[in-house]
């Protein structure tokens, strides 16, 4: 997913108090940023609308008002939904504030964010130059429009994950682990939400696949036991949701807390109906209906939670209609289907006994 993110000493001085008032931090003895040229809310506005930004929020995603008249009051110490333990914006600290770093800033592995798919989703990453320009105004305080920087005190913002750029990981389990929890847009746990983990799959559409998956409990808790160690996706979904992405990196025997929190979807698409679980002689056939505009060939899921284990269904056209997986295996226990769109709308779970 993607979103847009002086050099005089007093200028440099009241940005400092600024930012210790709001929660940003820096070493004292470290280089004063370059603040370069002063900029005003109304810039930040207008690479919101450049990119259609405020069309999506809240239009698609609707956990975050872009417009003009809600942005800066949604943004300036404002607790992040998707990854719950960072900022939206932190006055002062462009590195910890969840806007800048979903546009791709700061980013550790390529233009990937450490916090899951840049923006603006399924296009080319901002200008560079707009890009800086996020960065500086919230270097410069986060000011608002009267030039004054407004918004809940952020004491102690959380930081973006690192050491991220490691070699891919190549088995589907191994000696690490992750917990976490995911929560809504109303802050309140999801139970029964699937945290998945993705590996690179050459012959995959997309080039990933989903191998395995933890459920959460009552709480909205999860553990994905016995993890592989490299780098891999987590992806979360809940019922009616977007769904959130995030990268993560890890070595043998660690663990690794990740929480996720999950925009309701505002669009009613995909929809799915008719999930079945049949028996073969080589093991089994899942199949489901799915209807819908830009339906994700990746994203088509049956989950067996016993098993934790996850499978994609296909479709040859991608197209509306029955979509499918044949299993060299039989699996008992109850399964959860569910589709997903390119705009990473989540349908609605169904379930049904194996």
């Amino acid at each position: 997913m993607r979103f847009p993110l002086a050099s005089v000493a007093a200028l440099a001085l009241f940005s400092l108090a600024a930012l210790v008032a709001c929660g940003g931090g820096q070493d004292a003895a470290a280089p004063a940023p370059d603040l370069g040229e002063p900029v005003s809310y109304g810039q930040v506005q207008a690479v919101f609308d450049e990119y259609g930004c405020a069309a999506c929020h809240p239009g698609v995603n609707p956990s975050l008002d872009l417009t003009a008249e809600r942005s800066y009051a949604e943004l300036v110490g404002i607790a992040a939904l998707e990854d719950p333990t960072l900022v939206r914006v932190v006055a002062g600290d462009p590195g910890r504030s969840f806007l800048y770093l979903k546009l791709g800033g700061d980013a550790p592995v390529g233009d990937i964010p450490a916090i899951g798919t840049r923006m603006p989703p399924g296009a080319p990453p901002i200008d560079p130059a707009d890009l800086d320009l996020v960065r500086r105004w919230i270097l410069q305080g986060a000011k608002d429009v009267d030039g004054q920087t407004k918004g809940p005190a952020v004491p102690s913002p959380g930081a973006p994950p690192v050491d991220l750029d490691a070699p891919a990981a190549t088995e589907t389990t191994g000696t690490a682990t992750i917990t976490g929890s995911v929560i809504g847009q109303d802050r309140e746990p999801i139970a029964g939400a699937l945290v998945t983990l993705l590996l690179k799959g050459p012959d995959q559409p997309g080039g990933e696949e989903h191998y395995r998956v933890a459920v959460t409990g009552a709480d909205g808790s999860y553990t994905l036991a016995d993890a592989p160690t490299g780098q891999y996706l987590l992806k979360a979904y809940g019922p009616d949701t977007i769904y959130v992405s995030r990268l993560v990196a890890l070595e043998e025997n660690e663990t690794e807390t990740v929480q996720f929190g999950l925009p309701d979807r505002a669009v009613d698409n995909p929809t799915v109906s008719s999930p079945r679980v049949e028996r073969t002689a080589a093991g089994m056939r899942l199949s489901m209906d799915v209807q819908g505009s830009s339906l994700d060939p990746n994203y088509t899921l049956a989950v067996n939670r016993d098993a934790g284990l996850v499978f994609e269904l296909h479709n040859a056209g991608e197209q509306p209609g029955t979509w499918s997986a044949e299993l060299d295996m039989a699996l008992d226990g109850s399964w959860i289907f569910l589709a997903v769109d390119r705009s990473c709308n989540v349908s609605e779970f169904l379930t049904v006994e194996g």
